[in-house]
């Protein structure tokens, strides 16, 4: 009876017991599955932050391409000749300096059209690094094989400012305007515009060369409402390269986007040969063949163009 007694006192504790461990083996089965899982999300995010990490890093060292770069004080010299002479010649878009331009072009168009644009520039620093730019065109057209018009064409506005300059390298910035003063229809756009734009200067030391890129986004407002509005995306890049003082030879790739028309496309590129015939007076001639999009504004199947100008350092 004392043994079933003993017994039966045991059942209860040894439940209690079970009861224990079970609670026991439960907490450690839960700490360790939070482990694993901690473990594993550490693992799944690891690579996705050293992901980001390389991305990051890969736009940091993009941009430190394109940007400024540290030079030795000898390539710093030559940066600046060579920055110099591209000023003096007319070629660098972000240099603050004055010039008289007269410019004839020929410009084959799709559908058996001819555009001939002879235009006069204007450019005039003010104020240290700003600068106004004017060009007034004059267009003689021949459209569609049949139709032939002829007188002024839309005028051009710059107003801008050299914004960033280290030797080797400058940042420009400006506001370009068009206004609809073409005597008719078909000689300008009916619009006026605007596009803001960004150009920057590379200089390249060892090969004699610059890099220079021009970013535009041109927009309508007012105007003939009875015109196509414009929007128009337009990237230009040159390649120059200066051989001496008196020569320089320069490509030139031009890309655009016609979002009024679906985002349609253009592409041309140009090769400007230029010599300087005096101390201020230069010439160049400069081929051009459209390689997409030839029907876009701006763009063409072939074209050629001519020119002298004058520069000056201020009136």
């Amino acid at each position: 009876m004392d043994e079933r007694f003993a017994i039966a006192r045991m059942k209860p504790i040894a439940a209690v017991l079970l009861l224990c461990v079970a609670l026991l083996l439960l907490s450690t089965h839960q700490t360790f599955a939070q482990n694993t899982s901690s473990d594993e999300t550490a693992a799944e995010t690891e690579p996705e932050e050293a992901k980001a990490r390389s991305e990051t890093a890969q736009r940091r060292r993009l941009l430190k391409r394109v940007g400024p770069q540290p030079l030795t004080t000898e390539e710093q010299q030559e940066a600046q000749r060579l920055s110099r002479i591209a000023r003096s010649q007319g070629t660098d878009p972000t240099a603050i300096v004055g010039r008289v331009q007269l410019s004839n072009e020929y410009d084959a168009l799709t559908s058996r059209s001819r555009v001939n644009i002879l235009s006069g520039r204007v450019d005039v620093p003010y104020g240290g690094n700003w600068l106004l730019s004017v060009i007034t065109p004059l267009r003689w057209s021949h459209l569609n094989g049949l139709r032939n018009e002829d007188g002024l064409g839309d005028v051009f506005v710059r107003t801008g400012a050299r914004l960033y300059t280290v030797p080797g390298y400058a940042f420009f910035a400006a506001a370009d305007f068009t206004l609809p003063t073409a005597t008719d229809p078909q000689l300008g756009l009916g619009k006026y515009t605007v596009a803001p734009t960004a150009a920057t200067a590379r200089v390249f030391p060892h090969i004699d060369s610059l890099l220079f890129a021009v970013l535009q986004q041109q927009l309508s407002f007012g105007g003939d409402p009875s015109r196509r509005d414009v929007s128009i995306s337009r990237l230009s890049v040159f390649f120059n390269t200066v051989w001496t003082e008196r020569w320089w030879t320069q490509i030139q790739a031009v890309g655009q986007l016609d979002w009024q028309r679906d985002g349609k496309s253009s592409l041309t590129l140009e090769f400007e040969g230029g010599h300087r015939l005096t101390r201020e007076w230069l010439l160049w001639v400069r081929p051009g063949v459209g390689v997409l999009g030839r029907d876009v504004i701006g763009s063409y199947e072939w074209n050629l163009e001519v020119g002298v100008r004058r520069m000056f350092a201020s009136f």
